[in-house]
């Protein structure tokens, strides 16, 4: 079996692998979140009822963005399964993340 057989093999078997996880690096690349945070009240913070638009297309991996904002792992999930148009509020400490998913 020449070279050209042995690589066209190995790119049969592994492309089914391949276009999965590009479709799943595709899938992440593509969500976006609009973000509202709220100063709870008696808190000082850097965050004063902020609104603005948060695009994995930025980050190196899914959820990283929610990770930063010290989100517990049971709602990184959460908001990881989110669906277009679907919202949910989040309680911190210091602050209320109101979030929908627009993409």
């Amino acid at each position: 079996m020449n070279l050209f057989n042995k690589m066209a093999t190995l790119l049969s078997r592994n492309w089914k692998n391949f276009t999965l996880l590009c479709s799943q690096t595709q899938q992440f690349k593509d969500r976006v979140w609009i973000v509202s945070i709220q100063q709870k009240t008696g808190q000082k913070s850097n965050l004063f009822n902020d609104t603005f638009v948060v695009s994995e297309d930025g980050f190196d991996k899914p959820m990283q963005w929610m990770e930063k904002q010290g989100y517990l792992p049971e709602i990184i999930n959460d908001v990881d399964n989110m669906q277009r148009s679907q919202a949910i509020k989040i309680e911190l400490e210091d602050s209320s993340h109101s979030l929908m998913r627009v993409k």
